[in-house]
């Protein structure tokens, strides 16, 4: 029995120099796709002078737990310098580590470079970061940190076998997301028993794609049949990842084909294409050798390797720490009061799961519209912004942006469900508008006004159906005011800018 665990513990998978291959690749290019659209967008939501600037959220976190404490619990590079310069040479480092380990070089301090380079912005993101995905990434990306060799960037070039007990591990976490997910689902909405949920999917997911509407219109029959399919995918496949190789193949084809219809029908960033890299580890070389180059082939070498003992240590210690951090979100997965996308540690290392446990029945658009009149009368003529991706003119087409990253399209789309009194940075950021904020106007897909900001920005909320008549890709009603008009020079907006001690002006 000893020798059994010992095995599991520090076993060598001769078999599997290219599942680690193609999984480094994978996580490579999920980093560029978490690092790259920093460049362009950080400094507009947490910059010094964005959005939610992360040197007040640092102040606040030290301020409530002192130092160094804070440190320990809120872990970020940021503690050391919080300006924006510091952060876009952080931005610029992920990216270009990240472009490294796509290019096939990769080694244990690149990897743990990388996570904590996503640890360090996810930890300051507050709001835009506030996504499942970011904590999968995290979880993933500290397992790749004991793949490859310590040092020796090169693929194939070292004696370091693949480890059995990774790859186990990644399995793990692709079931927690699975399962989670369809779990959540069962006990979310009762559309989901009842294999109607397609029915408002499409039209309501948060930035649809051009083929949401035809998928919208799809025969009933068809729609219930993708819901039967997603319960099949989500609740009965994720435990043939416990059995032998060739069920674990055949559930990795089911996921695979399950990701690739989601990735079609709407944008979901990069979460899809994360769990396309945390699914190469359900097949080994015979399968991945039929879809890999034979430029790359010709470099895998045949010969023999095995674990130093440090290695043999080091995993045994990571598999007895992850077992044991293992136990929470297993009892979150299996009771009755599942939550989904939580961490119970301050690293993310194993997290719980789950995605669209409720699912919203109509689609609500909050559309920003600015005037240059001194005066709001009832003639007053309202110019609305564009918003990248997010549907606004009628006539707009749905694009299609993933693995892309926009976030303000994203929380804009949950500000929709609430109020604006829930959003404060929605309000800030029709403030930096008003005062024609070049950062805050780099958000917005167009500017309709110019050098000349508009004199008051008001925000109308809207119903928003597909429309399969005419031209127009939407059908919209106004439902009411959700941010009734306001100006730079507005008391009660000026007064919020104090209180939360954003810098005024633009």
């Amino acid at each position: 029995m000893k020798d059994k665990i010992k095995n599991f513990l520090t076993s060598e998978d001769d078999n599997s120099y290219l599942t680690r291959f193609w999984l480094l690749r994978g996580l490579g290019l999920i980093y560029f796709c978490a690092f790259f659209p920093l460049l362009f967008q950080f400094k507009a939501l947490l910059g010094q002078d964005g959005l939610l600037p992360l040197s007040l959220h640092l102040e606040n976190i030290h301020n409530y737990y002192g130092a160094p404490l804070s440190w320990w619990k809120v872990p970020t590079l940021f503690w050391i310098n919080y300006s924006d310069t510091f952060a876009l040479f952080l931005a610029y480092l992920g990216t270009t580590l990240a472009i490294v380990v796509i290019f096939g070089f990769a080694n244990s301090l690149i990897m743990a470079l990388l996570w904590l380079l996503q640890i360090s912005f996810y930890h300051v993101g507050q709001t835009f970061w506030s996504f499942g995905w970011e904590t999968n990434l995290l979880e993933i990306g500290f397992l790749a940190i004991f793949l490859p060799p310590f040092l020796n960037p090169r693929p194939f070039k070292n004696n370091l076998p693949p480890s059995t007990i990774l790859f186990f591990f990644y399995r793990w976490a692709l079931f927690r997301v699975m399962l989670g997910s369809g779990l959540i689902k069962l006990r979310g909405h009762e559309c989901w028993t009842k294999l109607t949920c397609l029915k408002y999917h499409f039209e309501t997911q948060p930035i649809p794609g051009p083929l949401s509407s035809f998928l919208h219109f799809l025969p009933e029959p068809l729609l219930k049949g993708a819901v039967f399919f997603n319960h099949f995918a989500e609740l009965i496949v994720p435990w043939l990842l416990f059995f032998s190789l060739p069920f674990r193949q055949f559930a990795g084809i089911i996921f695979l084909i399950f990701q690739l219809g989601i990735m079609i029908s709407g944008n979901y960033a990069w979460i899809n294409y994360l769990t396309i890299v945390m699914i190469i580890p359900c097949f080994n070389d015979n399968i991945l050798r039929k879809v890999t180059p034979k430029k790359i082939l010709n470099k895998l070498k045949n010969e023999k390797q095995t674990f130093k003992t440090s290695r043999k240590i080091t995993l045994t210690i990571l598999t007895i720490l992850l077992l044991l951090l293992s136990y929470r979100p297993l009892k979150n997965l299996i009771g009755p009061k599942q939550i989904m996308n939580t961490s119970y540690d301050q690293f993310h290392l194993v997290n719980s799961y789950g995605l669209f446990g409720g699912v919203t029945t109509k689609r609500y658009e909050i559309i920003l519209k600015g005037t240059r009149d001194k005066k709001i009368t009832p003639q007053t003529k309202w110019i609305e912004y564009s918003i990248p991706c997010k549907p606004g003119d009628i006539e707009k087409r749905p694009c299609f942006i993933s693995p892309y990253h926009y976030r303000i399209t994203w929380q804009i789309w949950f500000a929709a469900m609430g109020s604006y009194q829930h959003n404060p940075w929605l309000v800030h950021w029709v403030y930096k508008i008003l005062h024609g904020n070049k950062l805050a106007l780099s958000l917005l897909e167009t500017n309709p006004f110019g050098n000349l900001p508009p004199t008051f920005i008001k925000a109308d909320l809207y119903l928003y159906k597909f429309n399969n008549k005419g031209p127009e890709w939407y059908k919209r009603e106004w439902i009411k005011i959700y941010l009734p008009p306001l100006s730079k020079n507005h008391l009660g907006l000026q007064k919020l800018i104090l209180q939360n001690n954003w810098p005024p002006g633009p």
